[in-house]
């Protein structure tokens, strides 16, 4: 009877002692590298197109949330620092703010880039920068048609998501992953840039004008997901 319970007590033990070491090694798990989009530089004269910049960021944050492996910095987030700094209303971040909005955003790294229209064509430039050492990692572009304006956005979002996917070693996806909501089978500029007017307005304060402006993308574009996302948390 003596040797039993000596038996389930060193059982227990040794229990405990491997519980302990698995919560030990899931306590000090690496976490997630940030990664921050920025609002990217216009360097047209369309104020209207200027305002491209923040449905682009909200794009782009919401599609390479497919990479599991990385936490992505919230856009609203983004704005509480671009204001603290009082960078909100620049259509232009140099590298010395972008790199104080990464440290205080608590990013690894940066995506970052610019963009201008020519006739009815768009040029979007887009880098991948270290904050640390504020090393360009690599620098990615795409050209086309601005009435096509969600091809240009997944290819940077492709392309971005690649140059992670190699600084993290990640293994190589067999399909392309998914993200978390499902981008719209097309987006043209017109619609693209009332929803990032929608977005202006919310930051603004103008809720019942972004709210309009919402619904409105959501009649033409009915598989803009991610506008209905920002319209239900918008009447919350």
């Amino acid at each position: 009877m003596i040797g039993a319970f000596r038996f389930l007590a060193a059982f227990a033990l040794a229990m405990s002692l491997v519980a302990g070491a698995t919560g030990a090694r899931a306590a000090h798990a690496a976490p997630k590298p940030t990664v921050a989009v920025l609002y990217f530089d216009y360097s047209g004269k369309d104020d209207q197109l200027g305002l491209l910049r923040k449905g682009l960021a909200q794009m782009m944050i919401s599609d390479l949330s497919a990479v599991d492996a990385i936490q992505l910095v919230e856009r609203d987030r983004l704005e509480e620092i671009l204001a603290e700094l009082k960078l909100g209303q620049s259509n232009k971040i140099d590298p010395g703010s972008a790199a104080k909005v990464g440290k205080l955003l608590g990013a690894r790294y940066l995506v970052l880039g610019g963009y201008f229209d020519l006739k009815n064509m768009l040029r979007v430039d887009a880098r991948v920068v270290e904050v640390e050492t504020g090393k360009v990692v690599q620098s990615v572009g795409a050209t086309g048609d601005a009435d096509n304006f969600l091809a240009l956005e997944q290819k940077l979002v492709t392309d971005i998501g690649a140059i992670l996917g190699k600084q993290l070693s990640l293994p190589p996806a067999k399909t392309p992953p998914t993200p978390k909501v499902k981008p719209p089978a097309k987006l043209a500029r017109r619609t693209a840039l009332t929803y990032s007017r929608a977005l202006h307005d919310i930051d603004s304060g103008d809720k019942a004008k972004a709210k309009a402006e919402l619904e409105q993308v959501v009649k033409e574009q009915p598989d803009f997901k991610l506008a209905m996302v920002d319209l239900d948390k918008l009447l919350q």
